[in-house]
C-alpha cells in the first residue's frame, strides 16, 4: 500500500470517529435549513451545497417560484469546490494541486466538516393554523431571533475544511414583497489552520497559495413540465446558459458590477408536437400527476428565468474594495463531464485537471451563443440544440482568486440567486391564445396586466420579457447589497393566525406584536377558492386595532360557498411614510409577506347548524376508550351533531355534578368534547347527562351517553 493510500484511509476513520463521537447538537447541525418567508424557497445544507441527490433521489428540487404553486423547482445540482497549489497536509504529504470538492456528485465527506448551522430570524416565526392543524409550504424553524438583523432571516454556517480554510456562508432572505425572489449568499474564507470537524488548529502556519474559489450551477427549468415536455429536461439537457457582466456580450439591463450567468428553459430537440419554449401545457397524458387534467389548456409552464451573479470579491486579503477583474472564470461546463464524477481529494492526475481545465478556465465564448450563433433572434426562434451533443447539457461556473492567504488571512465574496418571470394570470392567458392558435410561433397575442399598457407580442417574446424581470430581480438585489441591506423593512407581520372553519362562514383571529404597532396602519385578508394557487380576491380592509375578522355572506363580495376549499392570507399594512424607496423599493406604504401567513391547507364551511332539537346526536355512544372507533372521529372526542349555530351545551354526571361547559358559536351543527372536565382531568367511566340549549330560541334538549374508560 502507497503512502498516498494510507493517508486516505487514516483520513476516513479520523472521520468516522469524529462522527462517533457528534453530540446531538453536532448532529442537529447537519440538517438542511429552508428560506421560505417569501416568492422564492431554498433548502441549504451544513456542507457548504445543494448537490445533486442532496435531499431527495432526484434532480429538480429546491429553488422554486414561485413557491405559492406546486411543483416550481429549478435547481438539479450544485457544487462548490476549492482549489490550491503546492499544498502540504498535516500528514507530511505534498501535491501540486489540491482541490476539494461539496457537489455536483460527491458529498464532501472528509475534506468538509460543518461547525455550525442556524437558521436567524428578524422576527420569530409565524404561527399559521387552519382548523388547529399546523399549517405551512416548508419549515420556517427559527434558531435564534435577532431584532437588529438586516435580513429577515438568515441561514448562517461555519465549516472547516480540510486544507484549512475555515468558511462562514451567510444565506440572507428579504420580505419586501420587492425583494423576497432573490438570496444573498455572503462568503468568508479565513484561514484558520483548522483542519477537521474538531475545531482546533491542526495546519498551523500554512501559506495557501493560487487559492481558487469555484461554483458550479446545474438549472434545470421546471419540475412540473419535466414530463410534459420530455423526461431528460429535468437535468437540464435543453438548459440554456447566457452570462451578463463578462465583457463578452450583452448586458440585457444588468447595472455595472454585476457579473453572473442566467438559465431558462430551451429547445428540446426531441419534442415536435410545438415549440416547448415556455413549456406550454396541452397534455398532462405523461405528466405522473404533476400537473392536472384540467390544467392543459396551454398555460406557460416554465417561462421563468433563474440565475446569480457576483456582487463583491476583494481584490487581495489587505484590499478590500471590490475587483471587477472577478470572476476569473466564467464559463459553462458539461453537466455529465468527466471531471463532475468520483472527484477525489487525493487523485493528483485528476485534480490538475479540475484545476486547469475548470476553475482555472477563465471567461469562454457563451454557452447560448454557441448554441445560436445569432444570438437574440436565434433565442427567440430557436433551432440550435442547447445540450451540443452531451448527455446531460450544460451547467454555469465561475471561479473567484487566485488569491494567497497567510494564516490568519480572509477574502470575502458575495453572490445573489433570484429568479422571476410572468404572473401566473399571464402565462395562462398567453400560453391559452397560443394553444388555441395550434402552436403560431408568429401569432401576436396582446396581454394586459391591468394597468394602462396593453402589449401584443408573440409567445416566445412574451417569455423573454421574464429575462428583463430577473436582471430587475438582480438589479435589486445589488441596490440592496449597496445600501448595506439598508432596503425599507416591510412590516411586521402577525405572530399567528388562526382560521377555523364554521358552519356560516370561515372565523379569523389573530396577534400582532406590540413592537411593530407604530408601523402599522392596518390589515388586508385574501380569499382564493378550489385551490390554493389560485386567484386571491381582497375580502377586507381593516383598520389596525381589528384582531379577528368572519368570512360570512355578511361580506359585500359573497361569504364562503359551500362544499368547496378556501385560502386565506393575511397582510400587515405598513405607512407610506416609511419607506424611503432605498433599494429600488417602490414608493408607498409596504405590507408583511404574504408568504409569512398563507395557509396551505383548506377551510371548508361545517354542516349547517341543526333545524330542530329532537335532531341532535351524540356518537359514538357508548364511547370506550379500548374500542376501535370510527375513522371519521377522534379517538378521544365525542362529537355532537345537528345542533344550533349558536348553543351552550352543560355536561353532567348521573348525579348531577356539572363536569364541563361547550360554549359553541360558529354557526355550524357540529361540536366535539374532549372529554376533559373543567378541571383539566380526564372524566371517569359511568354515564353522562348533556343538556343543549339553543341561545337563540330558549330550547332545551336532553341527551343520555356512557363513557367507559
Amino acid at each position: 500500500m502507497n503512502l498516498m493510500s494510507k493517508n486516505r484511509i487514516i483520513h476516513i476513520l479520523l472521520f468516522a470517529v469524529v462522527l462517533l463521537g457528534m453530540s446531538a447538537q453536532d448532529m442537529t447541525a447537519q440538517q438542511a435549513k429552508w428560506l421560505g418567508i417569501g416568492a422564492l424557497t431554498n433548502f441549504y445544507m451544513p456542507n457548504g451545497t445543494e448537490r445533486e441527490h442532496a435531499l431527495v433521489a432526484r434532480q429538480q428540487y429546491g429553488l422554486r417560484w414561485p413557491s405559492l404553486y406546486e411543483h416550481q423547482d429549478m435547481q438539479a445540482a450544485k457544487a462548490f469546490w476549492i482549489g490550491t497549489t503546492n499544498f502540504t497536509d498535516g500528514s507530511n504529504t505534498s501535491f501540486p494541486f489540491k482541490v476539494i470538492h461539496v457537489g455536483p456528485r460527491v458529498s464532501g465527506l472528509g475534506s468538509f466538516f460543518p461547525v455550525e448551522h442556524k437558521l436567524i430570524g428578524r422576527f420569530p416565526k409565524v404561527d399559521v393554523f387552519v382548523d388547529d392543524d399546523e399549517t405551512f409550504n416548508v419549515a420556517d424553524e427559527v434558531d435564534e431571533v435577532d431584532p437588529e438583523l438586516p435580513a429577515d432571516r438568515m441561514i448562517y454556517t461555519r465549516i472547516n475544511t480540510s486544507i484549512g480554510i475555515t468558511m462562514e456562508r451567510k444565506i440572507m432572505a428579504f420580505s419586501n414583497e420587492y425583494h423576497d425572489n432573490y438570496h444573498v449568499r455572503e462568503y468568508t474564507f479565513t484561514n484558520t489552520g483548522k483542519g477537521d470537524a474538531s475545531d482546533a488548529v491542526t495546519l498551523p502556519n500554512k501559506t495557501l497559495t493560487d487559492v481558487m474559489f469555484f461554483w458550479q450551477e446545474r438549472y434545470s427549468v421546471l419540475f412540473q413540465t419535466r414530463y410534459v415536455i420530455g423526461n431528460a429536461t429535468g437535468w437540464g439537457i435543453n438548459n440554456m446558459v447566457d452570462r451578463f457582466g463578462d465583457g463578452l456580450g450583452p448586458d440585457y439591463g444588468a447595472v455595472e458590477g454585476l457579473r453572473g450567468h442566467f438559465s431558462w428553459h430551451g429547445k428540446m430537440p426531441q419534442f415536435t408536437q410545438y415549440d416547448n419554449i415556455g413549456a406550454p401545457i396541452w397534455t398532462a397524458s405523461t405528466s405522473s400527476g404533476l400537473v392536472q387534467p384540467a390544467d392543459t389548456i396551454g398555460r406557460l409552464g416554465a417561462h421563468q428565468f433563474v440565475g446569480n451573479a457576483l456582487v463583491h470579491a476583494y481584490m487581495a486579503p489587505d484590499n478590500p474594495v471590490d475587483d471587477p477583474a472577478q470572476p476569473f472564470t466564467m464559463t459553462e461546463v458539461g453537466s455529465d463531464d468527466g471531471l463532475n464524477s468520483s472527484n477525489d481529494p487525493f487523485n493528483n492526475a485528476k485534480m490538475e485537471r479540475e484545476y486547469n481545465d475548470f476553475i482555472l478556465r477563465g471567461r469562454t465564448d457563451r454557452h447560448a451563443y454557441l448554441v445560436e450563433p445569432s444570438g437574440e433572434a436565434g433565442f427567440r426562434s430557436t433551432t440550435g440544440d442547447p445540450s451540443r451533443g452531451t448527455s446531460g447539457g450544460f451547467s454555469a461556473a465561475k471561479g473567484v482568486g487566485p488569491y494567497t492567504l497567510e494564516p490568519g488571512e480572509s477574502v470575502r465574496i458575495v453572490i445573489i440567486e433570484g429568479a422571476s418571470g410572468l404572473s401566473r394570470n399571464a402565462a395562462i392567458r398567453i400560453g391559452e391564445a397560443y394553444k388555441r392558435s395550434g402552436g403560431n410561433n408568429s401569432l401576436s397575442i396582446p396581454y394586459s396586466d391591468g394597468a394602462s399598457v396593453n402589449a401584443s407580442m408573440t409567445k416566445n417574446d412574451w417569455v423573454f420579457t421574464s429575462r428583463d424581470s430577473l436582471i430587475q430581480t438582480l438589479n435589486r438585489a445589488k441596490a440592496n447589497f449597496d445600501s448595506g441591506f439598508n432596503i425599507p423593512k416591510a412590516p411586521l407581520p402577525p405572530s399567528t393566525f388562526i382560521v377555523n372553519s364554521g358552519g356560516d362562514g370561515v372565523y379569523m383571529e389573530w396577534e400582532y406584536p406590540s413592537e411593530g404597532a407604530s408601523k402599522l396602519a392596518g390589515f388586508e385578508i385574501y380569499r382564493a377558492q378550489f385551490a390554493r394557487d389560485s386567484v386571491y380576491t381582497k375580502i377586507a380592509d381593516l383598520p389596525a386595532s381589528a384582531r379577528e375578522f368572519a368570512d360570512t355572506d355578511a361580506n359585500p363580495i359573497g361569504g364562503p360557498i359551500r362544499g368547496i376549499d378556501h385560502y386565506y392570507y393575511i397582510q400587515a399594512v405598513g405607512n407610506a411614510s416609511d419607506n424611503d424607496g432605498t433599494g429600488m423599493t417602490p414608493m408607498g406604504a409596504l405590507k408583511s409577506n404574504r408568504y409569512l401567513t398563507q395557509t396551505y391547507d383548506p377551510a371548508r364551511l361545517k354542516r349547517p347548524p341543526g333545524e330542530a332539537m329532537e335532531q341532535i346526536t351524540i356518537v359514538p355512544n357508548p364511547f370506550v376508550r379500548s374500542a376501535s372507533t370510527d375513522v371519521s372521529y377522534s379517538g378521544f372526542e365525542i362529537q355532537f351533531f345537528e345542533v344550533p349555530g349558536r348553543a351552550k351545551i352543560d355536561i353532567y354526571t348521573e348525579l348531577g355534578e356539572l363536569v364541563q361547559t361547550i360554549n359553541h358559536s360558529d354557526g355550524s351543527g357540529d361540536t366535539s368534547w374532549n372529554l376533559n372536565t373543567k378541571w383539566r382531568q380526564r372524566v371517569v367511566s359511568g354515564v353522562y347527562i348533556a343538556i343543549i340549549e339553543n341561545l337563540d330560541t330558549g330550547e332545551r334538549a336532553t341527551r343520555k351517553f356512557v363513557v367507559i374508560m
